[in-house]
């Protein structure tokens, strides 16, 4: 069998529609698949000789005998050397992930170095292998061909370029994701370690248990400058750098059967020690290719004319680099028509003149013309391949697109890019160069104050791809940072400095300033420098990132801010759903909106912003589309459907009928039904035409979460709280069948595309997969460490994705239950997840107030759209009554003055947001609960940090000082209480016996007691002194929320989901009353300090006043516009303070129920001056408005020429 095939022409054809067939939208998507390069799959399905283990495995992916396609008459080698001798391995492992590796097909010498590599790794069973040498060289390419000779003789292969230099952790996570994912395995991890330690550990043992291959590439992209003889170009320290070096240590060190092979410029500094001719860690120093296999490479760059003695001296003099004997092929070819002999004579005279890599390629740069060396320093800028309309685009000067396409073939012709299809792209040695020349030309710009590449070139691309945009930030922005730091080493003088270049620009057209003024802009921002009060106005900031930060009264009165980047106004992303014509996607979140945002599946990017729905009163907890994609419908938390039309946003139908929070919805396959799934225990069928309901199913013990049609529309799957899935038959309403192996309530439910299987998601933190048939558990998918939210599976059934508490999202075989791939990124529970129509992209949306698009079957996270929130989650009066503190969605405290309703304190340091919030009983400490697990402590009236207190392992609910000031107790989502010393921090008990998330502690005001809430229905009173439980309070339908005790003791007020307040006799552990009113969940409750009145906030958007002897609502508050997450008696019981969602605080009159005042939060661009400004559609105008930004009228200045 010939070591090369190729297809016969005649069934080209057939191997194209075979992609599309076996569910690969393009060719990338194959490649990845397969574990191959673009290159390499482009080349077999042109009809052009591959491998032959290639050749028939690109044919297994695709369902074709390759004996049927393969032209065996013709086939031929493309090595242009004889293989070394090589070991009878195996056919070549299915386990194996190329990541990037480029195409080996076409190779020039190296016998004796492969030969080498092959014995030390197949025969000496080396641990570590380093291959050396200088860029250029083609380390990366024989370590492919390596790989691709001994593949057999590894369980797992992957190779891995560390260009982009990734951390530690994300490395190791990627490797050990790869290999907990392969078949084989009984079960994946429970989870993926996240420390480095246990990353390592983990490593080891999987290096154990199989032999696998790693290959690192680029590895002097992790190195410090100094750990070999010579810095890398352009190098910087990169993070993680001690933990690599740890890592190479270790597993040298360490015993196990498998190989790392490394390539790299410069040797870890940990490994010379350890390598040794007869030792299991080596290193072979790669030198230049020989005469003949240089002439060979030379001679597919031109017609070379030359004597023996002359090609000797020309390889010679550029140690046989292969790059550099690329990039002056052309020099010799243009200029000396082919004749070596004339090139060399020149040399001669010239003797430092085209000398070694760096000379070679400043040489080559000087010889550019301008746009050919603007063109160079963006292709190294994007760092992947890009096309040249996007080239065009990023410009700054006009250039024609004919002027454009010659440069980059006058550059390709030099051998100084590299053309991957339409696109174009650069050797990293090359992008590693420019890179260190751009951050050596912007430190002498800044610093000169002559800012001329700082005009033509941007140093990071706000709207680029996620991977990409974090890349320059830590390859070019960081590194620039570092060295302005070194001049200016107080920050308030090199942001002054780059104050005052930014003023000189103010005024200057778009060719004058370029990216200039959104350089400068980016600096600032990477600098950590507060931008509150800046004056950017007049400026052009092009690619200014403005997302995440906090811009009061900042101007940009007449700027362009064509390409920046803003906060979106949306909360917590609830819910999302594809279009199924593939240009829109819908997203619901905790504001009550609906956002619809234009996609382009074609590149993986999110466009923009088309509509906003508006109309419900709560959160948005579902959304589906109908089959044609003309009309969404969505679900709320105010117990309502509503149909829109799609194309306009128009409100068609409100379905009401539930009464309570509406979960989920579904349309039928053929679009004429509707279902839904409420936290009322049923389900409704409802006919779309009409909007009536034309049943309604009985048979949860609680909530419905999540509902769905079966493709053929006859039947009906639901998950409930209740543990169990159940399907209906859609004609007779009938209960069919019931699966109950949950061991906690079920969120999400999915049919495959074919209906024959069922997936739910479960707070049990697993995954199920169903036969729908027979209700036959199939598998469960172990690995989510939280609650699992979502499940859904792809177009062609054969992958499911969830989504969980433990903010991540995985993806997994759905045939052989096993996981494919963790994506991590999102810094909150992950709401929902969301396929393409093609598969090939996902979305998700998660309570950190993001949506994020990934792409597959990667997993690279292409964009994040960031929102904005500061809601009011907690208030509470000070013992004096004259100030007030609130805890925010946005991670801040504030404190208020009562009288005025001035704030005079914004406490930052918090992760994430705040949930609870209090005084202490001396009024000298505040503490909040995080969502980050940890308690802080603030002293007053200072605002200065005292402590923090870190013990919890999940978000922190509630917080309550005890009446005596020497204790504090927090509840978490971890299911257990803490009691903590308030003079030194110590954790002194922690509480335990609840079942489910601790929502609210409070301290009896007389007795050792305190008393708790949960989600899991139940209040408890514990003995402080001891930790004992004393009593478990059971009586609510659904989680308890808030709790408060009445001021003498004698009574404790509980407020839940399930719509009620209950008043408890501590006593006796009964119920005295109950408080029913509302419409819908009960979110707050406090208690007057004469314990005469009880307070209520919900989600109904009201707060209540109960008479607490007769349990008799004696008044309604009606004023906020979403729901009261807290409520607060002043001490001296004549005001109530309110918190919500609508992101104001409000203060009433006990005794009148008139609003008082109202405190309003400030929007992160809060007083943004934008008058005038270009650049902007007015979608994104409206929208910044929205986040607190203004136009000032009266304004005469004009607009930016």
């Amino acid at each position: 069998m010939p070591r090369s095939l190729k297809a016969r022409q005649d069934d080209l054809k057939r191997l194209r529609l075979s992609i599309a067939r076996n569910g690969f939208p393009t060719q990338q998507a194959l490649a990845e698949s397969a574990g191959f390069s673009l290159a390499t799959v482009k080349k077999f399905l042109a009809g052009k000789p591959v491998d032959f283990a290639t050749f028939s495995e690109l044919c297994h992916v695709l369902n074709l005998d390759w004996q049927a396609i393969a032209d065996l008459g013709d086939s031929q080698t493309t090595v242009a050397t004889p293989p070394p001798p090589q070991a009878d391995v195996s056919a070549p492992s299915a386990h194996q992930d190329w990541g990037e590796a480029p195409d080996a097909a076409v190779f020039y010498g190296r016998v004796t170095e492969l030969s080498t590599l092959q014995r030390w790794v197949s025969v000496d069973h080396c641990r570590l292998v380093t291959l050396l040498g200088m860029g250029g060289m083609g380390k990366t390419t024989l370590s492919v061909k390596l790989a691709d000779q001994i593949q057999g003789e590894f369980d797992y292969l992957i190779w891995r370029s560390l260009r982009n230099a990734p951390a530690i952790h994300d490395t190791l996570n990627d490797l050990l994701q790869f290999f907990s994912h392969q078949p084989g395995r009984d079960r994946p991890p429970d989870s993926l370690p996240d420390d480095f330690d246990h990353q390592l550990r983990q490593l080891i043992h999987e290096l154990r248990q199989r032999r696998c291959l790693i290959i690192l590439d680029n590895v002097e992209s992790i190195l410090s400058a100094g750990d070999g003889q010579r810095p890398a170009l352009g190098h910087r320290a990169a993070p993680g750098d001690a933990a690599y070096h740890q890592l190479f240590q270790t597993l040298g060190e360490t015993s196990h059967q498998s190989c790392l092979l490394l390539t790299s410029r410069e040797l870890p500094r940990k490994l010379a020690a350890l390598a040794g001719d007869d030792l299991p860690v080596r290193c072979l120093h790669l030198t230049g290719l020989p005469v003949a296999a240089s002439r060979e490479l030379l001679q597919t760059k031109g017609l070379f004319t030359a004597s023996e003695a002359e090609w000797l001296t020309l390889v010679n003099a550029y140690s046989g680099n292969p790059l550099a004997l690329k990039v002056i092929a052309p020099i010799v070819t243009d200029y000396f028509e082919g004749s070596i002999a004339q090139f060399l004579a020149l040399r001669q005279q010239t003797p430092f003149l085209f000398d070694d890599i760096r000379q070679l390629l400043a040489q080559q740069l000087e010889r550019l013309t301008a746009l050919e060396r603007s063109i160079m320093y963006w292709l190294a800028i994007n760092r992947e391949p890009i096309s040249w309309q996007a080239l065009s685009a990023d410009l700054v000067d006009p250039t024609g697109l004919g002027d454009i396409l010659q440069a980059v073939d006058a550059l390709a012709q030099r051998s100084l890019l590299e053309k991957e299809s339409a696109r174009i792209t650069q050797q990293p040695v090359i992008m590693e160069y420019l890179i260190g020349k751009l951050i050596e030309q912007v430190c002498r710009e800044i610093s000169h104050q002559d800012l001329n590449f700082l005009r033509s070139h941007a140093l990071v691309q706000a709207n680029a791809k996620d991977y990409i945009y974090e890349a320059q930030t830590q390859l070019i922005l960081q590194p620039i940072a570092e060295r302005l730091r070194a001049d200016w080493p107080v920050v308030a003088d090199l942001s002054a400095h780059l104050s005052a270049l930014l003023a000189k620009l103010k005024g200057k057209s778009a060719p004058e300033t370029g990216y200039a003024g959104g350089n400068l802009f980016n600096l600032l921002r990477h600098l950590q420098v507060d931008l509150q009060t800046y004056d950017f106005s007049e400026l052009i900031l092009w690619q200014a990132n403005c997302q995440g930060l906090t811009l009061h009264n900042t101007r940009f009165a007449h700027s362009d801010l064509s390409n920046a980047l803003f906060n979106q106004p949306f909360g917590s992303i609830r819910t999302l759903a594809f279009n199924p014509d593939g240009q829109s996607l819908a997203t619901g979140d905790t504001n009550g909106e609906i956002w619809l945002w234009q996609i382009d599946l074609d590149s993986g990017e999110i466009g923009s912003h088309l509509l906003t729905f508006r109309g419900h009163q709560n959160w948005i907890c579902a959304l589906a589309f109908d089959a044609d994609g003309q009309q969404l419908v969505s679900s709320s938390a105010d117990c309502t459907l509503k149909l829109w039309e799609a194309s306009t946003g128009t409100c068609l139908q409100t379905l009401e009928g539930h009464t309570n929070w509406v979960m989920s919805v579904a349309f039928s396959a053929d679009g004429q039904y509707l279902a839904s799934g409420s936290a009322d225990h049923t389900l409704k069928l409802w006919e779309v035409a009409t909007g009536k309901c034309l049943q309604t199913f009985e048979g949860h013990a609680r909530g419905v979460w999540s509902v769905a049609f079966s493709p053929q529309g006859d039947v009906l799957a639901s998950g409930s709280v209740d543990r169990t899935v159940k399907l209906w038959d859609i004609a007779s309403g009938e209960c069919l069948q019931t699966f109950s192996d949950h061991e906690h309530g079920v969120w999400s439910v999915a049919f495959s595309p074919q209906g024959n299987v069922l997936a739910s998601g479960s707070a049990d933190c697993t995954l199920k997969l169903w036969e729908v048939q027979t209700g036959k558990c199939l598998h469960t998918l172990l690995g989510h460490r939280n609650w699992v939210w979502s499940v859904a599976f792809n177009p062609q059934g054969d992958t499911l994705a969830s989504s969980s508490a433990d903010q991540t999202v995985r993806l997994w075989d759905a045939k052989a239950g096993r996981c494919l791939r963790v994506l991590s990124g999102h810094q909150n529970w992950v709401w929902s997840v969301a396929f393409s129509p093609q598969g090939n992209y996902l979305a998700s949306g998660s309570e950190d107030r993001t949506m994020r698009l990934w792409q597959l079957p990667n997993g690279r996270c292409l964009k994040t759209l960031h929102g904005s929130s500061n809601w009011v989650w907690d208030v509470a009066f000070s013992p004096e009554g004259d100030t007030l503190v609130s805890g925010h969605g946005d991670r801040r405290v504030q404190v208020w003055d009562v009288a005025s309703g001035d704030c005079l304190q914004t406490l930052l340091g918090a992760e994430k947001a705040i949930w609870s919030v209090t005084f202490s009983p001396q009024g000298n400490l505040i503490a909040s609960g995080n969502e980050d697990g940890n308690v802080r402590l603030w002293e007053q009236p200072s605002g200065n940090p005292d402590q923090t207190l870190s013990g919890h392992t999940q978000a922190v609910w509630s917080v309550a000082f005890d009446p005596e000031d020497m204790y504090l107790a927090s509840g978490s989502a971890d299911h257990s209480i803490r009691l903590w010393e308030v003079p030194t921090g110590h954790c002194c008990q922690i509480l335990t016996g609840h079942q489910h998330w601790v929502c609210a502690v409070a301290f009896h005001p007389q007795q050792p007691l305190l008393a708790s809430g949960s989600y899991d229905r139940t209040l408890k009173l514990w003995d402080i002194t001891t930790g004992e439980c004393l009593q478990t309070l059971s009586g609510h339908l659904s989680g308890v929320w808030a709790i408060a005790f009445a001021p003498q003791g004698d009574y404790l007020v509980s407020s839940s989901i399930d719509q009620t307040a209950r008043l408890w006799d501590i006593n006796t552990g009964e119920c005295r009353q109950i408080l029913q009113g509302h419409r819908n969940w009960v979110m707050s409750v406090d208690v007057s300090p004469d314990g005469q009145q009880i307070a209520t906030g919900s989600a109904d958007h009201t707060v209540k006043l109960w008479d607490a002897q007769t349990g008799h609502c004696v008044n309604t508050l009606k004023g906020h516009r979403n729901s009261v997450w807290s409520v607060a008696f002043s001490p001296d019981g004549q005001s109530l303070a309110s918190g919500s969602d609508d992101k104001t605080i409000k203060l009433w009159s006990v005794a009148t129920g008139k609003c008082l005042q109202t405190l309003k939060t400030q929007e992160p661009y809060e007083n943004m001056d934008i008058t005038g400004v270009v650049g902007l559609t007015p979608a994104q105008l409206a929208i910044l408005k929205q986040l607190g930004a203004v136009e000032r009228s009266g304004d005469s200045k004009g607009h930016l020429r």
